[in-house]
């Protein structure tokens, strides 16, 4: 049993190391951080933003269903990594953060411990929904973690964007609700030092492709400089959101021809 869990973790190390820009070892790696999942966590819902130790960006693991573990490799460019920064996340957990030096002489664990959060809700109603150009779509909410960059030592224009809550969809009156966790009550999230922004987003209910951004409108108390929703205790019972068209968003006519957006920008209000 013990070489089954071995090679497991060795098997989701390397898709790890495939899927976002390290180079594929022709053997198992020798160097990895092992992360522990508890019971209560469903494996592929789980999060992780990570960076090793001399790296410009890094990359993001999310293990598949029904594990209660997985591998991250260490190795760069043929070196045991000195260190790793990650940030992870479960639904109904507190955001958690990693900082580990690594000596390359091990495989060192992290268990992830959940720390129960309660969730609220965004009663949201859509004006302008023209500007969705057809879609169906589905709404997904965001945690914009502002306070990432400096600490995985990024550039403070890579965004590190967390899914949070449940999808939601948009009725035929133009009114969503939307259940997320309390990110004011979090740890990390919660605290003045570690700004951030809850972001709305409308994805295209068959292919996934982002439509565009829900920017609040009314009240303009709880919008953010950056079209976001201020991260609080609890929202008013109608938030009225406009979209605002991604530069991809277009359709096609029924011949075939793309129809372009209204001649006024899409995210004036």
């Amino acid at each position: 049993m013990k070489g089954r869990s071995v090679g497991f973790i060795i098997k989701l190390i390397l898709l790890v190391t495939s899927c976002f820009g390290q180079s594929p070892q022709p053997t198992s790696p020798a160097h990895y951080v092992e992360i522990k999942l508890p019971p209560e966590v469903i494996s592929d819902s789980f999060f992780a933003r990570y960076v090793l130790a001399g790296q410009d960006f890094g990359g993001w693991a999310q293990p598949p269903r029904g594990v209660s573990s997985y591998g991250i490799s260490t190795t760069l460019e043929g070196h045991p990594a000195t260190g790793i920064k990650a940030i992870l996340y479960a639904p109904g957990c507190a955001i958690q953060i990693l900082d580990l030096r690594l000596s390359g002489s091990d495989n060192p664990q992290y268990s992830f411990i959940c720390q129960a959060m309660r969730t609220v809700g965004v009663q949201g109603v859509l004006i302008k929904s023209d500007r969705l150009y057809g879609h169906k779509v589905k709404l997904q909410a965001n945690y914009i973690a502002r306070w990432a960059p400096p600490f995985l030592g990024l550039d403070a224009d890579i965004v590190t964007g967390i899914p949070v809550g449940d999808v939601a969809y948009v009725s035929a009156e133009g009114r969503f609700r939307l259940v997320i966790p309390a990110l004011s009550q979090d740890p990390l999230a919660g605290t003045s030092d570690h700004p951030g922004e809850l972001q709305i987003w409308a994805r295209d209910d068959a292919s996934d492709a982002v439509i565009a951004k829900l920017i609040p409108t009314e009240p303009q108390s709880i919008k953010t400089r950056m079209g976001g929703l201020k991260v609080q205790n609890e929202y008013p019972s109608e938030i009225v959101f406009t979209p605002c068209a991604a530069s991809t968003a277009q359709v096609h006519d029924r011949i075939g021809f793309a129809r372009r957006p209204d001649i006024r920008d899409a995210c004036d209000p």
